[in-house]
């Protein structure tokens, strides 16, 4: 763990913070593993667990709460530009939209680990009117389930990824080309997306258009 270990001692705290920004701004990364093998750094005193998952929670809050605040501000402007973000293309913001006004703000809660509405239960909260004080309460508890959890089990089961981080630190440049190349990949794909949200909503508002006609 040499490399990752002297990654967290120079930068530490301040790369988990940009991994939970990164994470919920809605970059396509692996913030999973990155919490997992901190997770793993604290089992042996190489970082603290607390301020892990404090670190990447705050990062997390930080880019819900911009996507809370462009959904009050531009509203339903917004919504081609937040569905390509999702990675699920079937829990697009209007779906995730009904199912906090059906549950309340405690969607909040689990939201974090369902697939495909982690990055999206925030617009979806600043669509549905939720008050800003309710939203930061409940959205900082469950990021900090949600750090507290994957970086727990990396302190718990740390000898048993102990040789699959090694093998990774082993190649730091072929590792890191590879995460880019999939960033850059998956980035593509999702402009690809809002595009194509944005043209399919454009023929809808003609063919409704041509109808009233």
């Amino acid at each position: 763990m040499d490399h990752l270990t002297l990654l967290l001692q120079q930068y530490g705290y301040v790369l988990l913070f940009g991994v939970g920004f990164l994470e919920f701004a809605g970059a396509p990364i692996a913030s999973v593993p990155v919490l997992v093998i901190a997770g793993a750094l604290a089992s042996v005193g190489d970082a603290s667990l607390g301020s892990i998952i404090v670190s990447a929670a705050l990062g997390g809050l930080l880019g819900d709460l911009v996507w809370y605040s462009l959904a009050r501000w531009r509203g339903r402007g917004l919504v081609d530009t937040v569905c390509g973000l999702s990675s699920n293309p079937m829990a697009c913001v209007l779906s995730v939209e009904r199912r906090v006004e059906a549950v309340g703000p405690g969607f909040l809660l689990p939201a974090k680990f369902m697939p495909g509405a982690g990055n999206l239960v925030a617009a979806a909260s600043g669509f549905a009117g939720m008050k800003l004080k309710t939203f930061l309460m409940l959205d900082l508890i469950a990021l900090l389930i949600w750090a507290g959890v994957y970086s727990t089990l990396g302190w718990l089961f740390a000898p048993q990824l102990d040789p699959i981080v090694r093998w990774a630190t082993a190649f730091p440049l072929w590792i890191i080309g590879l995460a880019a190349a999939l960033i850059v990949g998956a980035g593509a794909w999702r402009l690809a997306k809002i595009r194509m949200h944005r043209e399919r909503h454009a023929a809808m508002r003609a063919a409704a258009g041509g109808l009233e006609g």
